[in-house]
């Protein structure tokens, strides 16, 4: 059989599923629940919403993607919004006998809705870099580069995946500690950094180059999709270290005895397989 990043055997998934990421899905569920998870959900969705209204705004000004309404394209995202939605509900329906999968399930539908904001907001700002270098252009040249990033970040993604599970590489997410350390930063000088800027804007308004110097100004509108780079690695990063629930999910009672975690601990107490261990103790 083929090797592919889908397919490994349980001893072949043990070096790719970490105990930090099982003790991290153990405490989301009870500690956080999921009423939480839907509103945020809804809370994207919403954005979405927002974000289309806006694309119609767009279309006013003359703006296309290519030769597409932006409102169109933008559109057509925001329904696909709905499909992640529901996909979470239904998801949500097995988290009463899969308590322990709650996070992975939140963590794929969420990081496909995101995904959805990011391409909304993409497709704004290729639109805007076209009143600069031209809508054809724009549109061909950032629409080609975006398609080969995103293939290279999947080539990455399994090749990595790969060599992890079959050839015993190290699992390593340099991102996602990256990430988990710039949240801790974040949640401690957030507020003082916003504070810090607010007083800055009060005490020079006037002080924007890029609105004061027209060629800065151009500059900035013709690459201002470049900005999405760094957000969408970001998303893939944390889709990655996400892949670790699928062989989770896949070998899910196996690795509740790997982990030695009770029965009531790894599916609830409300699941079916908790039920009948207590009928057959009986």
């Amino acid at each position: 059989m083929k090797q592919t990043i889908f397919n490994a055997s349980l001893e072949e998934s043990m070096n790719l599923v970490t105990d930090q990421y099982i003790k991290t899905s153990f405490e989301d569920f009870n500690e956080k629940g999921y009423e939480g998870k839907l509103l945020g959900f809804v809370t994207i969705q919403f954005i979405l919403f927002l974000i289309f209204l806006f694309s119609i705004w767009v279309d006013s000004q003359n703006l296309q993607f290519l030769f597409m309404k932006v409102s169109l394209i933008n559109g057509a995202l925001f329904g696909l919004g709905f499909v992640g939605f529901a996909g979470y509900l239904i998801d949500l329906t097995k988290i009463k006998n899969q308590s322990i999968l709650s996070y992975y399930y939140f963590n794929v539908w969420s990081n496909f809705m995101i995904f959805l904001l990011c391409l909304q907001c993409l497709v704004i700002g290729i639109a805007g870099a076209g009143t600069i270098i031209g809508m054809i252009l724009s549109g061909a040249l950032y629409t080609v580069a975006f398609i080969l990033y995103f293939i290279r970040l999947f080539q990455n993604f399994q090749k990595n995946t790969l060599e992890i599970l079959y050839q015993e590489s190290t699992y390593s997410n340099r991102g996602a500690d990256f990430l988990d350390r710039f949240v801790v930063f974040a949640k401690r000088y957030g507020g003082l950094i916003l504070f810090l800027i607010v007083i800055f804007r009060i005490f020079f308004p006037n002080s924007d180059l890029i609105q004061q110097n027209g060629t800065f100004r151009s500059i900035f509108v013709a690459i201002n999709p470049i900005i999405f780079v760094p957000f969408l690695y970001f998303l893939y990063v944390l889709s990655v270290n996400n892949f670790q629930g699928y062989y989770l999910k896949k070998y899910l009672e196996d690795y509740r005895q790997l982990s030695d975690y009770s029965i009531e601990d790894w599916y609830g107490k409300e699941s079916k397989i908790y039920k009948e261990s207590l009928d057959q103790e009986v």
